[in-house]
């Protein structure tokens, strides 16, 4: 089975092919951004449920109230509950990866990337920086920069047409995101991974971002969407837009690249990597719905299986996935 063969990433092993990708879990963040008891219940499920690579949710570069409800590396208060998160992972011989990001511009309802100033512009691209090496200190084995879904990195790489080196064509646009992974890289050693989440729509500025990302020196590329839908898949593809997004990124660079996008059976995953469409698959749902969907899969068993009726798309907590509330009726109770 494929999806139970190592995979080397910068030097350090992941166990199997099965990634718990990054999911925010927006009613249980306490008002100061820190780490609590429900999010090492929570990662400590997925790792001990077997998954070879674990990616903590996305956690804000810096404080900013459109970010409440966010994990925050700002300062260095964050590193003491961060490291609980990185050990609870290490214990089961899990990767740990953390994802970095700051909120869209869209969303924060500032002025547009082409108007922030020069000042605020390097000043959100050092927190970058620093973030990472909070995620080192607390013992993580990398980062992943959040440049998908319109988050801030993604709306520079997609729209930003500043006036100065930032902004404009392809190569400008790419920069900041170039700039990032060069500057982790000094600041963390080539041994520290640094993953990059990105999508997308324009097929050709899909492939030359991550021609980018290889040449300044990253490490994996997670591919999801970007500011709009993948279009022209073509027909008789079996799999998610998202995973023929993948497949040509795949089929383009060297690094290792995982696929997400409705992904639920052990068969789906399988035929994935066999297709040679990916190297690692991204079970968001399915691990909701059960946090042991690695174990039991690679074991041959049935997970529990996601009902896909996407109640956790803005609450991912797996204690209210209507699949798992028979086990969590006192939770459902509270409600």
């Amino acid at each position: 089975m494929m999806l139970n063969e190592p995979l080397r990433i910068c030097g350090t092993e992941v166990k199997n092919r099965i990634v718990v990708p990054p999911m925010s879990d927006f009613g249980t963040v306490a008002p100061d951004g820190l780490v609590h008891q429900s999010h090492i219940d929570r990662y400590e499920a997925y790792a001990k449920g077997g998954a070879g690579l674990v990616i903590v949710e996305a956690c804000s570069v810096l404080r900013m109230p459109e970010n409440r409800d966010t994990l925050c590396l700002e300062s260095d208060d964050c590193i003491p509950g961060m490291k609980l998160l990185a050990d609870v992972i290490h214990r089961y011989s899990a990767v740990a990866l953390v994802q970095i990001m700051l909120t869209g511009l869209s969303t924060m309802k500032e002025n547009r990337i082409d108007d922030i100033t020069r000042t605020d512009f390097l000043r959100y691209k050092n927190a970058f920086v620093s973030a990472a090496f909070r995620c080192q200190a607390a013992g993580f084995d990398g980062i992943e920069l959040h440049a998908a879904h319109g988050m801030y990195l993604d709306e520079v790489v997609e729209t930003s047409e500043r006036m100065d080196e930032y902004g404009g064509s392809f190569e400008n646009r790419v920069r900041l995101l170039t700039e990032l992974i060069t500057e982790i890289n000094k600041t963390c050693g080539k041994d520290f991974i640094i993953a990059v989440r990105f999508g997308n729509p324009n097929y050709e500025e899909l492939l030359k971002t991550a021609d980018a990302i290889q040449t300044a020196g990253g490490d994996l590329l997670d591919v999801s969407s970007g500011m709009g839908r993948y279009l022209d898949v073509p027909i008789g593809f079996t799999h998610d837009s998202k995973v023929y997004a993948a497949s040509l990124v795949k089929a383009h660079t060297k690094l290792p690249v995982i696929c997400v996008g409705n992904i639920f059976t052990g068969d789906e995953g399988e035929a994935i990597l066999k297709e040679g469409l990916a190297d690692m698959i991204a079970v968001g749902r399915g691990s909701l719905a059960d946090p042991a969907w690695a174990r039991k899969t690679l074991a041959g068993e049935s997970p529990n299986p996601c009902l896909r009726c996407k109640s956790c798309m803005w609450y991912m907590d797996g204690a209210l996935c209507p699949a798992r509330r028979k086990e969590n009726e006192k939770t459902w109770a509270m409600r």
